[in-house]
């Protein structure tokens, strides 16, 4: 790894106290030191250091008098932009706790994550209110919802009373100098959810001090400084779409935010921004390749881009088609960055990097025993410095117990590490997928598909995509007496799931192959994969466009 200087990301993760390093410390230093900077572009928007700051400052006022203070729970569903931004590093600096909900959820997936996280308060866009009407009827904790937007009302739905207010209620005028609480680096400050397997998704717990040091972990792989422009289209919701933002405030760069990747125009606005460093993540790179080469592909600002998978069959063509260095990493909202190659690492085909220098990484047996270089074995991390873990599951601290054995975390993934030190990510242990970018929890959509009234028993498995990552396949055996057609069933999962669960793959099953304990074999139908009585809903003329399904007319529409 390249030595980037006394005050490289990497020395102030190692050098300063905990509380140093959290998102008001880092927010307050920027607009202290550098008042005229330029925190970050959206479209026309240029937003300026201090000017966010003292947004924050007011918000977080507002937000205490509407009773926001340490530790209570705040859902978040909105786009990603200055509001949501201005949103989360508000509720930092009053010491509450953001809950990072996508707003695509709806039914009893978004119940389920309201009353997981035990969330108090809603902050939501106006045109999420519906995916809300379908669910805080089951929910009651929830007591007040802010709305962003102009034409809302709010809803009925059976349950506790409500409080509703608009967004401009955080907008009032207020002090704007910093708020001077001290909120501890050990508190919570965040929670994400993470793919469930054999159970509902779990609420992971983020300290003030472990999102703060996410971003500058990821200025660390990247080996950026304040010469950087650094490009978030992950929305905020996302740990990505967070440590972006942190990592541009942590070297003294700037963040350009696309409210969506398109393929179309991207390089266009890479270079009419000076964008230096990219994430690509969900595939990406593949997207960005699939389009006709140019004479000017290499004539653009990027010189990083931090692909996640870095598929080795396209790392060297992307490297030189778009003249630029891919970097690549293995972790999770749990674990942060354990492993990572940075621009200035030997590149090894196929592997995520090797050992970060603020984590102890090992590839174990089922036992625990470590494993020798060359064998396959589970993955497990511990941190070298305090609170550089996420701090357990909201309401379920014996998930946090059955994950920590022998003091390292056990990730569920398989891996192992090469005679230099190299690891390679060799497969999940769990049954979640991933699609573009997305965690999926297979518990949960198998469980959204069962309710159909003709589907007994629902199967989601992830077949390779074209794209990297993968597509969503699901298997269903039908109650005796009922039939039901793909299509039929394509259009149940739009009622029930977000976009992003939406299968590509239906196929109605006499049953699954199953152990002698009459449990399904997923392996088997992983290694199978879809066949000729597969039904693929893009060949019938379904896509997910613009984060909806719909029908298109297209030459593989099939009769």
């Amino acid at each position: 790894m390249k030595d980037i200087g006394v005050d490289s990301p990497v020395n102030r993760l190692r050098s300063r106290a905990p509380g140093e390093v959290s998102m008001t410390a880092l927010l307050e230093r920027a607009a202290r030191e550098r008042p005229g900077d330029i925190f970050f572009t959206h479209g026309d928007e240029a937003v300026g250091l201090d000017e966010f700051n003292r947004l924050v400052n007011r918000m977080a006022r507002n937000l205490q008098q509407a009773g926001v203070t340490a530790g209570v729970h705040v859902a978040v569903m909105m786009d990603t932009g200055r509001d949501y931004f201005a949103t989360w590093f508000a509720l930092a600096k009053v010491g509450a706790v953001e809950v990072a909900i996508n707003p695509a959820y709806r039914g009893e997936l978004l119940a389920h994550q309201l009353r997981q996280s035990a969330s108090m308060i809603a902050v939501i866009d106006e045109e999420y209110l519906p995916n809300l009407a379908t669910a805080a009827g089951e929910v009651d904790d929830l007591r007040t919802v802010v709305v962003r937007g102009d034409s809302w009302s709010p809803f009925e739905v059976a349950g506790p009373s409500r409080s509703w207010s608009g967004f401009d209620r955080l907008l009032a005028p207020q002090p704007e100098d910093n708020l001077g609480l001290e909120v501890p680096p050990d508190s919570i400050g965040g929670m994400v959810f993470t793919s469930g397997t054999t159970g509902p998704s779990k609420a992971v717990l983020l300290s003030q001090h472990y999102m703060a040091a996410y971003g500058l972990m990821y200025a660390e792989v990247n080996e950026l400084d304040e010469s950087d422009v650094i490009l978030n289209f992950q929305p905020v919701f996302h740990m990505t779409g967070k440590f972006v933002a942190i990592a541009a405030l942590a070297v003294g760069g700037r963040m350009h935010v696309m409210s969506r990747f398109r393929v179309t125009g991207f390089w266009d606005e890479m270079r009419a921004f000076g964008v230096t460093n990219v994430v690509a993540i969900g595939g990406v790179c593949n997207m960005l390749l699939s389009v006709p080469a140019t004479p000017d592909d290499t004539d653009n600002p990027v010189k990083v881009v931090y692909a996640v998978p870095d598929l080795p069959e396209l790392h060297t063509e992307f490297e030189q088609r778009f003249d630029c260095v891919v970097t690549t990493v293995f972790g999770s909202s749990e674990v942060g960055l354990p492993i990572f190659r940075s621009p200035a690492d030997v590149y090894a085909p196929g592997s995520a990097g090797r050992r970060s220098p603020h984590y102890e990484v090992e590839v174990v047996d089922g036992f625990g025993a470590i494993l020798p270089p060359g064998q396959v074995g589970e993955i497990v991390v511990r941190g070298r410095g305090p609170l550089l873990l996420c701090s357990g599951y909201n309401g379920q601290p014996e998930k946090m117990l059955e994950a920590t054995r022998d003091l390292w975390f056990h990730t569920g993934d398989r891996g192992r590490f090469d005679d230099e030190g190299n690891m390679w990510f060799v497969d999940r242990a769990t049954d979640s997928l991933r699609r573009r970018g997305e965690n999926i929890s297979s518990f949960e959509l198998e469980s959204q598909i069962a309710r159909h009234p003709a589907v007994a028993e629902a199967v989601a498995v992830s077949t390779p995509s074209e794209l990297g990552e993968d597509e969503v396949w699901v298997l269903a055996r039908l109650r005796e007496g009922f039939s039901v057609t793909p299509e039929e069933l394509l259009q149940h999962c739009e009622t029930v799931l977000p976009y992003f669960m939406i299968p590509r793959y239906i196929e109605i099953v006499e049953d699954f192959p199953r152990t002698p304990t009459a449990k399904v074999q997923k392996y088997k139908i992983r290694a199978q994969g879809p066949g000729v009585a597969t039904w693929d809903r893009e060949a019938h003329g379904w896509f997910i466009r613009g984060r909806k399904l719909v029908r298109e007319a297209t030459e593989r529409t099939m009769p």
